[in-house]
């Protein structure tokens, strides 16, 4: 199973590409992909025909493959293994069951799944002994945009420029303790025995890797002239003035589990945190413009009290230059004496 999380492609949305490499499909009648969150079928693309770009179909299997036959429903490519893999086209709306279920306390999630007349394509006795791969995308909007991340941002130091921004990316597979009641349910009338699963985080290099709960098995830069088409599928389109999303700047990590026979692989679960910086540029502008009005109403205020003990002392009101300097010089101590204390206590300890 291949699972691609993109971040940062969009500030609107992120998404999701699942691939499934089907071997045994000989009692597959329906495969269902739960997701967590509120998905509509208008946020589903078939990935198949990105695959027939010759880079592409290199950089996903991580192998030489060659395409060796097209039909209108699907084509065959070869690999170096000497293996033949059918790679299908699904028609969203024609191949998908999408189905709201609802989460008791954490709201609606959606099951995706290949239904029944698709999973008898799969079983074409002509393809037999072949692989098998469907791959989709699946857009995070809204709700769902931030589906699989949770950011926590740290306190502002003073009027920083900056703030420092945490955020967790983690990423569940067959944990059954997860599952709502209809999933537990319907995974009880079978499930797909998993024998390996690729991960794939892509996002900017802007966010510094903070922790992950174990070691990736690569970390590298995204190439972008063999992604930057492979990307623009489902993408709405741009106005002439806004950048086409692109590729360039951001780095994959890669976790991987294999089924082993000490170890089955029942589930999965890889969790990573970035280290951002938010410019707080409004923020400061706001926070200086209160303190400049804030202090020019305090120095007002002095002055008119400084005015004022001179008359109540029967003397001539200093002029506007002297009236600014003791009331600022005044506010200025104010201001900055406890700081200036503490400082000195400390010193003296």
């Amino acid at each position: 199973m291949h699972v691609n999380l993109w971040r940062d492609i969009d500030k609107d949305f992120n998404f999701l590409d699942v691939g499934f490499l089907l071997e045994d499909v000989s009692d597959l009648d329906r495969l269902n992909l739960f997701i967590p969150g509120p998905i509509d079928a208008a946020s589903i693309y078939d990935l198949s025909n990105a695959l027939k770009d010759a880079d592409t179909l290199n950089a996903v299997f991580n192998q030489v493959a060659v395409i060796q036959h097209n039909a209108d429903q699907h084509f065959i490519v070869a690999t170096d293994s000497d293996k033949q893999r059918v790679i299908h086209h699904v028609e969203p709306s024609r191949d998908l069951a999408i189905s709201p279920v609802t989460v008791p306390g954490r709201g609606r999630g959606t099951t995706v799944a290949l239904n029944t007349s698709f999973c008898d394509r799969i079983r074409d006795p002509a393809h037999s002994g072949h692989e098998h791969y469907v791959r989709l995308r699946v857009f995070l909007r809204g709700e769902a945009r931030n589906l699989f991340t949770t950011e926590e941002s740290a306190p502002g130091v003073g009027l920083s420029l900056t703030q420092d921004v945490l955020e967790t990316t983690e990423f569940r597979l067959n944990e059954r303790r997860s599952y709502p009641p209809p999933i537990l349910q319907s995974s009880m009338r079978g499930q797909v025995r998993l024998k390996s699963v690729y991960y794939f985080l892509i996002r900017s290099k802007n966010h510094q890797l903070g922790s992950q709960h174990q070691n990736f098995r690569k970390v590298r830069n995204l190439e972008p002239d063999i992604w930057t088409s492979y990307l623009q599928v489902g993408q709405p389109s741009a106005p002439r003035w806004r950048r086409k999303p692109r590729a360039d700047g951001m780095i994959i990590y890669q976790w991987r589990a294999t089924d082993r026979i000490d170890k089955p692989l029942d589930d999965f679960i890889a969790y990573a945190s970035f280290r951002r910086v938010q410019a707080k540029i409004l923020a400061y502008l706001v926070a200086i413009l209160a303190i400049g009005g804030v202090g020019s109403a305090l120095l007002n205020v002095g002055i008119w009290g400084l005015h004022g003990l001179y008359v109540f002392l029967g003397k001539a009101k200093p002029d506007e230059g002297p009236s600014n300097l003791l009331v600022g010089g005044a506010l200025a101590v104010c201001a900055l004496g406890p700081m200036i204390y503490s400082r000195f206590r400390s010193w003296l300890n």
